[in-house]
């Protein structure tokens, strides 16, 4: 099978130049009490003025950059374009950890991902307070960028069979993971607010697994643009059933995945799962 050559430069810094001024839009709420004022959605999620706005800006910068594709968001209702035949579909969060947002943490982030045929293709996280941005293209590799420069990035090399697992605060602090992380060997836990930047601590190499804690707890503009941006790095990525990740335009994943530095480690890890979910 011959593999697409994606080469989506022009998506690509349109993306980085709507998640960085989404940025500068997000830290100005953040240090503005009216902004960070939360109410909680019928999904029972919190939303903030910052992130609606953050949102508008990135969805109308989409839609005039590229009015053919469809645009799933989490913030407003979907753009027109969406309904029908589209084979090319953004997947937009503009405040990925909006209570590390309303209390002042550094752990939120912004991401956009395109997927092209239901697959990803592109991805774009960028970290607000510190001005770095994750990205990467099917096919072209995974980059970190700052102020100062710009660097690929790889996984970790390690296959210790020691792991430094990252999930989310509410999973470190349930007796119930307890053996989860036993079984996994896990010598060091990270956590964060933001799904896209607990997967960007695999493609750095900072941690060698992920997971998310469950299939009611994501959704395809946590996923989107962080999975290719990891995979690229190198991480291994399956779901746990092993059935593909399919980006259909729908909200809802409702499937527990894993990210891992190795191919051993993921499949140990979706076993561990395995046992735990069923």
């Amino acid at each position: 099978m011959c593999m697409k050559n994606y080469q989506l430069y022009q998506e690509l810094d349109v993306a980085r130049r709507l998640a960085e001024q989404a940025g500068i839009r997000i830290m100005r709420g953040y240090f503005g009490a009216a902004d960070k004022t939360k109410t909680i959605k019928d999904d029972g999620t919190p939303v903030t003025e910052t992130d609606k706005a953050a949102n508008e800006l990135i969805v109308q910068g989409l839609h005039n950059a590229f009015p053919q594709d469809g645009i799933v968001s989490e913030e407003l209702p979907p753009l027109e374009g969406l309904e029908g035949v589209v084979n090319r579909v953004w997947y937009v969060d503009p405040l990925d950890g909006t209570s590390g947002f309303v209390y002042r943490s550094d752990q939120f982030a912004v991401h956009i991902g395109l997927a092209i045929d239901e697959e990803a293709v592109l991805g774009v996280v960028h970290k607000p307070t510190t001005g770095e941005t994750y990205f990467g293209i099917k096919g072209q590799g995974a980059y970190l960028a700052n102020m100062y420069k710009t660097e690929r990035m790889f996984v970790s090399s390690s296959r210790n069979p020691e792991s430094r697992v990252v999930v989310d605060k509410d999973t470190i602090i349930d007796p119930a993971w307890k053996e989860v992380f036993e079984d996994l060997r896990c010598k060091k836990l990270f956590t964060s607010g933001s799904e896209g930047l607990r997967i960007m601590k695999v493609a750095e190499g900072i941690a060698d697994v992920h997971m998310n804690n469950g299939p009611q707890f994501c959704n395809t503009w946590d996923l989107c643009a962080p999975q290719i941006i990891a995979t690229e790095a190198g991480a291994y990525f399956c779901t746990l059933d092993k059935s593909p990740m399919l980006y259909q335009k729908q909200g809802k994943i409702g499937r527990v995945y894993v990210f891992a530095n190795t191919e051993e480690r993921v499949e140990h890890a979706r076993e561990v799962l395995g046992k735990f979910f069923a």
